[in-house]
């Protein structure tokens, strides 16, 4: 029995088609299935800027680095024959003129208000000084031991002998706030230079400006008249 053409080709697509059947099978069991692509990532949402009011993320501004002021040095006392910071302070004394003792006989100026008037000042009663008070009390009812509550105004440094003579500003009503304004004078701390200096009782000493009256320059008190005698040319 003989088959003919068109059998012939029917047989060979039949028994084709199981063969590449089985081979789509096999592969797709071999070869693993590749993963599809994630998809895009979206960008991420831009914050939008606020319509009004106060916003502390966008409306603090990041600190900025201030320079520090600048700071001015404070005048120094110049520093001869030591340091004047580890001075002493000059204790107490019945006497007067610091440094200058012994050298008061230039020309007095006297006072406008009570010229050769002794105690007139004091309603004729003769002043003690008060030993235990800075100046006797001639400046000002100031303790030695309290002094801690007055109000410094400068000193007089010594260089030769190493004392520093603390000054203090003049209480008013005192005999010493009396004498400044009989000679027109105004308080000032005591350290720079060409100031009229008054030495008082007990080494105590103030300083003021100068005016028409009395001129620069180192002076002693007289308690007695509340006179200026000059120190000797």
């Amino acid at each position: 029995m003989t088959i003919g053409a068109r059998g012939f080709v029917a047989l060979v697509l039949l028994v084709a088609l199981p063969v590449t059947a089985l081979a789509q099978q096999r592969g797709s069991r071999g070869a693993p299935a590749s993963r599809p692509a994630p998809p895009p990532r979206a960008p991420a949402p831009q914050r939008a800027a606020p319509s009004g009011g106060f916003n502390f993320s966008h409306d603090i501004a990041p600190p900025s680095r201030v320079a520090a002021p600048a700071v001015r040095p404070q005048p120094v006392a110049p520093q001869r024959g030591g340091a004047a910071a580890t001075f002493p302070h000059a204790p107490p004394v019945a006497t007067g003129g610091g440094p200058y003792q012994a050298r008061f006989h230039g020309p007095v100026v006297r006072n406008p208000h009570y010229t050769n008037r002794n105690w007139y000042w004091n309603h004729g009663v003769a002043w003690a000084p008060a030993p235990i008070y800075w100046g006797g009390g001639f400046w000002g009812p100031w303790a030695i031991a309290a002094l801690s509550t007055a109000i410094l105004f400068g000193a007089i440094i010594d260089y030769d002998d190493h004392v520093i003579y603390q000054s203090y500003q003049v209480e008013p009503n005192s005999p010493g706030a009396e004498l400044l304004a009989n000679y027109g004078l105004q308080q000032t701390p005591c350290g720079p230079p060409n100031l009229v200096v008054i030495w008082g009782p007990g080494n105590a000493v103030i300083c003021a400006y100068p005016n028409a009256m009395v001129a620069p320059g180192n002076y002693e008190v007289d308690p007695a008249t509340l006179t200026l005698t000059s120190e000797s040319p």
